[in-house]
């Protein structure tokens, strides 16, 4: 019928039965309308044609036929037309931002396994319900850590790929996700992670999801009862050491997360190539109230040569990040013995020990001299000496330097400037050992006054120490169990208590002086106390006792000086313990001394000039110091007026190009040498990774000076491995979304809002007055009123 009404009426596409198109009045009247109008048509046909002469039925088909024409002509002018509605309907987008930090790496989802495999577990239990909302809505799935990108893979769910972002910026993920849908209707944006994140979402964003509608569903991934986590931050560790000798490796640790650290958890130092433990602790207790802690380890090295070391932590119980437990250090070993020149003035009973403790070691080559006030003197060791050192390179021949209770008068003041140049530029180890006669009263005002780490005392207690007019013990203080040399016990790191209670008699120093706060300088640490037999109470040794140089005052005191290191011992009574534990307790307290100012210098020895970069390990966007220092004599009056050092990063690509930067003089050392022997700058970056620097200045590029240096992100994602679901809770609240459990991931689709839009567009008209078959009808009805009144003769 349709087809037949189109091709009567002369229409095309836009006819009867097409798809969307309808008939409508251009001038739609109401209905009451219309039956007025029929009811007046008809009126008027039959007021027309009651009182005309003629046969009744003629005039009554006659009126119905002009009643017909007249409702005709009421419909044209309604005007009939086609009319064809052009109308589009646009699907509603869902974001799905999926979490791909190296946080979803921690092992803390239930059953143990990690975060990410709880999120890909859970889109394979929801994969229908995904299958369902993509038949509705058009689904964009993103994955983020520092930014949002695009995951690719077969519906309903992506291939999520490796999680190993090393920064997570869920705002700046959130912000980027609006613009890939800006100005397309979205009925939410949904969140799957551990909600941990290092920057928070602008208020301008913020703003958009509420005024747009945009609900953020929060799907929490993790636990959300933070654990505790066991990590390496840092190891420092000398460059160079002796073979044999007990090298103090400082481990820096630190607790993430909540709760408490296993006392029993280990700190490690693992030989790289072999596997061997070289030496280990428990953490214990130093986690309990703070979240880091320092940890020192004195391995021995058996191998000399370069090697490489491994710092390392092992958790018992849970570790939710395995990445941070370790970190390597490299170190050279030298198998040569520690050269030390030992001077005293007269044969008292602390030199006789140390004399002979220095002879018994085989890993010490000594000289040993007593000097008379006549400048004779008696000389014993294993090593003779023709005359005392004069020059630097003289002085150059021995790593420490030992000075008793001798007279400053019986060395020249040019022996006495060398010597200070080799401490303050080689490195050298300087030990002081006080005494009742000369130390350290007689060399305050000479060349070695700067190296004493007590001030001189003319204006205080006309230039003599006091002291104790009482026996004193020794109490080990925090800083002398950070540099690892103070281990006198038999278990790793230990102080015997017993050596700082006077009720074992043993324990006893009956001399020392007396050194009062004022008179240590500012640089000088203390690393003992000594402590008067009177004020001696156990809870002194508490807190490794850090409390008490509050009852004693300082015994054992160290001071850097330029490139070297000097101890002062404020007693000559450390002999006594000997009736304790016979040659075993001094032993143990000399020798690490000694052997910790002879590595100063073995970095130095040999070498022409050092380059450093401090610190090693640094945060992106802290600067680091690099510093370049002349050994060699020769180089520091070739003068240069600045050195310049090329910095290129190791994981770099072919195209990159290297950071040139240009060390400049940073002044003198030596008195009397106006040319500069130090040279540094300042250089920072916002890339992370690791850098080699070397020395590109002609005069010293043959040298092949290098340095290496690693840059790490601020915000690593290994440091913040416990959860925040609150943060996501809290974005759900503000943008009137909810938190959807993991469990319930599959019930999404019925919680997401419809947003699709129905566009339309212009609409499509086709009048039917004008068609040929409504002319002809009009005419058919006027011609058939005036056949008919023509054939009842009333026309």
């Amino acid at each position: 019928m349709n087809e037949l009404l189109n091709s009567i009426l002369g229409l095309d596409e836009l006819g009867f039965g097409a798809q969307d198109v309808a008939l409508e009045l251009a001038r739609p009247l109401a209905p009451w309308v219309w039956a007025m109008g029929a009811v007046l048509a008809a009126l008027a046909s039959w007021w027309c044609y009651r009182r005309l002469i003629g046969p009744r039925a003629a005039r009554g088909a006659l009126a119905v036929v002009r009643t017909l024409t007249l409702l005709l002509v009421l419909l044209l002018i309604a005007g009939p037309q086609l009319v064809r509605e052009r109308t589009r309907i646009e699907s509603d987008w869902v974001v799905v931002l999926a979490d791909r930090s190296a946080s979803m790496q921690v092992p803390d989802a239930p059953g143990g396994t990690t975060r990410n495999a709880q999120l890909s577990d859970a889109l394979n239990r929801s994969s229908a319900a995904w299958s369902a909302i993509a038949q509705s809505k058009r689904v964009l799935w993103l994955g983020f850590d520092a930014g949002a990108y695009e995951l690719t893979g077969d519906a309903p769910t992506p291939e999520l790929g490796e999680a190993d972002g090393r920064r997570t910026a869920l705002g700046a993920s959130i912000e980027q996700a609006l613009r890939r849908v800006a100005a397309r209707p979205t009925s939410g944006i949904v969140v799957l992670s551990d909600g941990r994140s290092s920057d928070a979402l602008d208020r301008a964003s913020l703003r958009r999801l509420q005024s747009d509608q945009i609900p953020v569903f929060s799907v929490p991934l993790g636990s959300p009862d933070p654990a505790p986590d066991l990590g390496v931050t840092g190891v420092e560790a000398p460059e160079l050491a002796f073979v044999r000798d007990s090298t103090p490796v400082v481990v820096e640790l630190e607790r993430l997360g909540e709760g408490r650290v296993d006392p029993d958890s280990l700190v490690q130092l693992v030989d790289e190539s072999t596997g061997e433990v070289l030496a280990e602790r428990p953490v214990g207790d130093a986690l309990d109230a703070s979240a880091s802690a320092r940890v020192t380890l004195t391995p021995k090295g058996e191998t000399p040569g370069a090697r490489r070391w491994i710092a390392r932590v092992v958790p018992r119980g849970d570790d939710l990040i395995s990445d941070n437990n370790e970190m390597s250090l490299a170190i050279e070993l030298v198998d040569r013995p520690l050269r030390v020149l030992y001077l005293d003035g007269y044969p008292r009973w602390e030199n006789r020990y140390v004399k002979n403790l220095l002879l018994r070691e085989s890993s010490i080559r000594s000289s040993s001299l007593l000097l008379a006030a006549n400048r004779r003197y008696t000389q014993e060791g294993d090593v003779a000496i023709t005359r005392l050192p004069q020059s630097p390179g003289e002085w150059e021949e021995f790593d420490v330097i030992v000075l008793g209770d001798l007279r400053s008068d019986l060395l020249g003041r040019s022996q006495l400037e060398a010597l200070r140049e080799h401490v303050a530029v080689r490195g050298a180890g300087l030990l002081w050992i006080g005494g009742e006669g000369a130390t350290p009263e007689t060399w305050f005002e000479t060349p070695l006054g700067d190296l004493l780490p007590v001030r001189s005392g003319a204006s205080l207690d006309s230039g003599r120490l006091n002291t104790w007019d009482e026996d004193v013990t020794l109490v080990r203080t925090p800083e002398g169990a950070r540099l690892g040399v103070l281990e006198l016990g038999d278990a790793p790191g230990a102080w015997p208590m017993r050596l700082s209670d006077p009720r074992t008699g043993w324990s006893r120093l009956r001399w020392m002086q007396k050194i009062g706060p004022e008179r240590v300088k500012p640089a000088a640490s203390v690393l003992a106390a000594g402590v008067p037999a009177s004020a001696f109470t156990p809870e002194l040794l508490d807190d490794q006792g850090a409390g008490a140089l509050g009852a004693g005052s300082p015994a054992l005191l160290s001071m850097r000086y330029g490139a070297g290191r000097v101890v002062y011992v404020a007693t000559d009574e450390i002999w006594r313990w000997r009736y304790g534990r016979g040659e075993d307790l001094p032993e143990r307290f000399w020798l690490p001394l000694i052997r910790m100012l002879g590595r100063e210098g073995l970095a130095r020895s040999g070498r022409s000039a050092l380059l450093r970069a401090t610190p090693k390990r640094g945060q992106v966007g802290a600067s680091v110091r690099l510093s370049l220092e002349l050994l060699d004599q020769s180089l520091v009056d070739a003068a240069p007026t600045s050195v310049r050092v090329e910095i290129t990063r190791d994981d770099a690509s072919a195209g990159s190009r290297p950071v040139e930067l240009r060390l400049s003089p940073e002044g003198v050392l030596v008195e009397g040498d106006d040319s500069p022997r130090s040279f540094g700058s300042s250089w920072a970056t916002n890339e992370p990774g690791t850098y080699s620097v070397r020395v590109t200045e002609p005069l010293l590029a043959p040298l092949g000076l290098h340095a290496t240096l690693e840059v790490w992100p601020s915000d690593d994602e290994r440091r913040r491995p416990e959860t925040d679901h609150d943060a996501l809770a809290e974005l759900a609240q503000q943008t009137g979304g909810q938190v959807v459990p993991v469990s319930q991931l599959g019930t999404l689709g019925d919680l997401l809002p419809n947003r699709e839009l129905v566009m339309t567009g212009p609409r499509e008209v086709r009048p039917l007055w004008d068609r040929p078959l409504i002319l002809a009808l009009l005419i058919t009805l006027l011609a058939l009123e005036w056949v008919g009144r023509r054939l009842i003769r009333l026309a």
